[in-house]
């Protein structure tokens, strides 16, 4: 897997592809927006087609996306925003360090569906390159 620059970089967006070093192939894609960078804090987030499911390359990605928000952008914090029935989504934040840090209850309608939303924090200090 590799990181592939869509040319999606603004002052508070960075976007990148996710791929397949052996063919190229676009899996997905993860995101640092909503940058502030007074407050040295973004959002993050990413979509990974169903091929790529439960082969670790999303968490690879954000590894690596983290590693750079942190060190490179000297991001302080960096926040997640997800359906808490993603489970999934749960287990890879947690995974990469997250704290789950509220629940929004019916935050969001979609197509008339009314949902929840769990919000997750990761600070610099409590980062961990090797998750």
């Amino acid at each position: 897997m590799v990181a592939r620059d869509l040319a999606l970089t603004t002052r508070d967006y960075l976007r990148l592809g996710i791929e397949l070093k052996v063919s190229g192939e676009l899996l997905g894609t993860c995101a640092l927006w909503g940058i502030n960078a007074q407050c040295r804090r973004a959002e993050i987030g990413y979509i990974l087609g169903s091929q790529g499911w439960g082969q670790g390359y999303m968490h690879e990605a954000l590894s690596a996306l983290l590693d750079y928000g942190f060190t490179e952008m000297n991001l302080n914090r960096v926040e997640a925003d997800t359906d808490p029935r993603n489970e999934r989504s749960a287990r890879l934040l947690d995974r990469l360090g997250f704290s789950k840090e509220g629940l929004f209850r019916e935050r969001f309608i979609v197509d008339g569906e009314v949902s929840d939303s769990a919000m997750y924090g990761l600070l610099r200090r409590d980062w961990n390159q090797d998750a």
